[in-house]
Parts: structure tokens; sequence; C-alpha cells
């Protein structure tokens, strides 16, 4: 019985999200009703729920948050995009700058925050440059879901992937594994646009440098900047020495303690403290503590089972194509149904309860990137492509619709999906 109450909890929840503008309900309170239900329905004890929260990812965000939020009211992250766009003298290259620019700079900042970043440069490029915004606006989706790939900061589901997996030294683990391939599929998404909208990106234009430096320097602080600059290379630097520790024995530092240790840095430097904290995207940290109540609800009710068990095979960690392929038909599939964070919330647990551990590389790998990509198949499998939408909508721009970012999407991800394939599995 708990299960299917647990399942009418999902769909209640699943239908707020996919029905949010109409109920006037943000994404975030949507998974916070879930919640609040699976509690109140005795699904989960209260004990349990406050059990489930994973404690590593939200101290992770938090700090993230926190230096990706300097680097904004530093005018930094601007700054670097409009440099990176100033020199594109065609509508080709500017193509690339949104999709490779953005994507690489989502790999190492978090998508959803170059998500917010980019849409008021494809309003102001895409009206001096003549080209119709849903071209930039899906060249930013692709680029930064693509690019987010390749480290485990880079999207908070290759975070869950991370934490959860056991997979020793991660940060390395991921760069070794997905860089190649995230950077290969990177380009083959902007020759997939640049084909497809061939007729939209013909001629040529210069966008002037003057008019984007005045956008950039009057939001620019040089002392903010400086220091929330040096704060994210010691935390990324942190990342790498942490691991590079443990592998030795010497310490134990997991990326949400670095991570925590670089905002704690921040905080105790900066003048700006107030203003940082205040900027702080707390629905995305709520977001995250109500889905972790929810998938473990969902889980400990056997509604999981009900779900994935009945109609996808179980991965076989001792089948390297076998499992590939199943977590690659199970990412791609429920993950326009769930999202790709709830998804991966709960498939990590099938993984575990099938056998997989930390030493199972090239399956939490593939996970990773298949679940990642996901996302670039319907405006359903990634939170980002909503960010996108509200974002421009509420700027007065017409966003893409569903059915055109379904025939690109699906190109895209095919493609993708071959190249993520071949590397983990055939080379």
């Amino acid at each position: 019985m708990q299960e299917y109450i647990a399942l009418g909890v999902f769909a209640v929840v699943y239908a707020l999200i996919i029905g949010h503008r109409r109920f006037g309900v943000p994404i975030w309170a949507a998974m916070l009703v879930g919640a609040a239900l699976m509690v109140g329905l005795q699904v989960l004890s209260i004990q349990a729920a406050f059990m489930s929260v994973n404690l590593d990812v939200i101290a992770f965000l938090f700090g993230m948050f926190s230096i990706v939020s300097a680097l904004d009211r530093a005018g930094v992250l601007q700054r670097v995009a409009i440099k990176m766009l100033s020199v594109a003298k065609t509508p080709s290259r500017l193509l690339m700058a949104f999709v490779v620019g953005m994507g690489l700079l989502a790999a190492f900042l978090v998508n959803d925050t170059i998500a917010l970043l980019g849409i008021p440069l494809v309003v102001y490029v895409a009206r001096h440059a003549g080209i119709r915004p849903v071209v930039l606006l899906l060249a930013l989706a692709f680029g930064i879901t693509v690019g987010s790939v390749m480290t485990p900061i880079g999207n908070p589901q290759n975070l869950l992937i991370a934490i959860q997996s056991g997979i020793p030294m991660p940060f390395t683990t991921f760069l070794l594994h997905l860089a190649a391939p995230t950077v290969a599929s990177l380009f083959m998404t902007y020759f997939i646009l640049k084909v497809y909208y061939r007729k939209e990106l013909q001629g040529n234009y210069r966008l002037s440098t003057i008019e984007l430096a005045e956008k950039s320097d009057g939001a620019y602080n040089p002392r903010l900047a400086k220091l929330s600059i040096a704060i994210l290379v010691a935390t990324i630097a942190g990342f790498i020495v942490s691991e590079v520790l443990h592998f030795f024995n010497v310490a134990n530092f997991s990326l949400s303690a670095v991570a925590m240790l670089g905002a704690a840095a921040l905080y105790a430097l900066s003048s700006q403290r107030r203003e940082i904290m205040k900027s702080v995207d707390y629905s995305v940290l709520i977001f995250f503590g109500a889905m972790f109540v929810v998938t473990s609800a969902m889980w400990s009710s056997g509604a999981v089972s009900v779900m994935f068990m009945n109609y996808i095979p179980n991965p076989n960690p001792d089948d390297l194509v076998q499992s590939t392929a199943v977590i690659s038909a199970a990412s791609i599939g429920m993950s326009q149904v769930l999202s790709n964070v709830p998804f991966v919330a709960l498939y990590n647990f099938v993984m575990a309860d099938s056998g997989f551990t930390g030493q199972h590389v090239d399956q939490w790998m593939m996970l990773a990137a298949a679940s990642t990509i996901a996302g670039n198949l319907t405006i359903l499998g990634a939170a980002s492509n909503i960010i996108i939408i509200e974002a421009a909508e509420s700027r007065g721009v017409r966003a893409f619709s569903f059915l055109e970012f379904f025939k690109v999407g699906s190109m895209v991800t095919a493609a993708n999906l071959a190249v993520y394939y071949l590397f983990i599995v055939l080379i």
C-alpha cells in the first residue's frame, strides 16, 4: 500500500513541476510539497526524512554557490563571457562561443549558474547580430548541458554520483574519463546546430567591442573580482590536492569540505559578505533537501521497484556492454519523466542494490554522461532547460518550443550518446 501512496505523491509533485506556470508553484516548492506529503502520509518517518538528506551535497552546493555568487556580484562572469563573445566575427563563431565556450564554463561553475548568466547575453547579442534568439538559446541549453558532463561539479547529478558511488578520486576520475568525449561532443553539437540553422547563420557582423566593454565595466568590482577569482582557483586546486592526499592516505577531504573551506575564506575576507550570502540561490538547496526526502520515500516504500524493476532490466555489474546499455537506456528514457537529477537520485539506489561499487568506474561514468545529455532530448530532461525558458520569457524573449527543442535535441542526444559510449566502452 505504501508504494502506491508514494507513487501518488510523486505524481502530484510531477504534475506541479510540469504545470508550474499554470499553477503558479515554483519547482522547489513543488518538491517541498512532495517531501511534506511523504512525511505527513507516513510513507517516511520524520527521523528517516532528516537522515535521508545528504548534507555533503547541500554543503557542497552552498559552498560553490557562495563562490559563484561572489564572481557574479564582482562582474567577473559577465566580463569573461562578453570577452569571449566579442572575438566572434561571424554568426558561426558566435554559435561556437555559446556552445563550446559556455559549455566549458559550465564544467567548473555549475550549469544552472551559466544558464542564468547566458540569458541576458543571448538577448543582447541576438539583437545586435540579427540572429533569431531561439538559435542562441538552444546553443546555450545544449552547450551547458554537454559541457557540465566532464566534472563532478558541473551539475547536481554528477555530484550525487561522485559522493554516493564511492568511486576513488572523483574529480580526477571524471576528468580522465569524460573530458575528451565532452570536448568532442561540444564540437559535434556545434556542428549539428550549424548545419541545422545554416540559413539563419549566413552573413557577417562584428559586435561592438566598445559597447560590450561598457556593458561589462559598469558592474565590475576589482577588489571582489580578485578575491573571488583567487578563491575559485584555490578551491579547484583544493579538489585536486585533496584527491592526491587521499591517494597517498595522508588525509581525506571530501569535495564538500573543500568547497566549504573556500566559502569560509570568502566570507572571512570579503567586505560584501552579507550581499554575497543574500544572493545565494537557496531555492536550489531547498529543492535538493526535499528531493532527498521524496526519493528516499520512493525507495523505502518499494515504489522504485514498481517504476523501474518491473519494466527495465537490472544492469549487470559483471557485463560492461550490457550494463552500460541498460544504464544509457534508463537514463535517456526516465530522465524525460523524472528530470535527470531526481532520476539519478533514485537510480543510485538501483545501482547499489544491483552490486555496483566504486570499482565499477565505467558504469558510473556512463550514468553521469547519459543522465546529463538526456537533458538535451526534451525540455523536461533537465532543470537548466526550464531555467532558460523562464529567464528568457521574463525578458520578453520567446524561447524555444517543446517541438523545436526535440527536433534538434534528438539529433544532438543521439550523436552525444554515441560519442560517450564509444569512449567509455570501446576505447
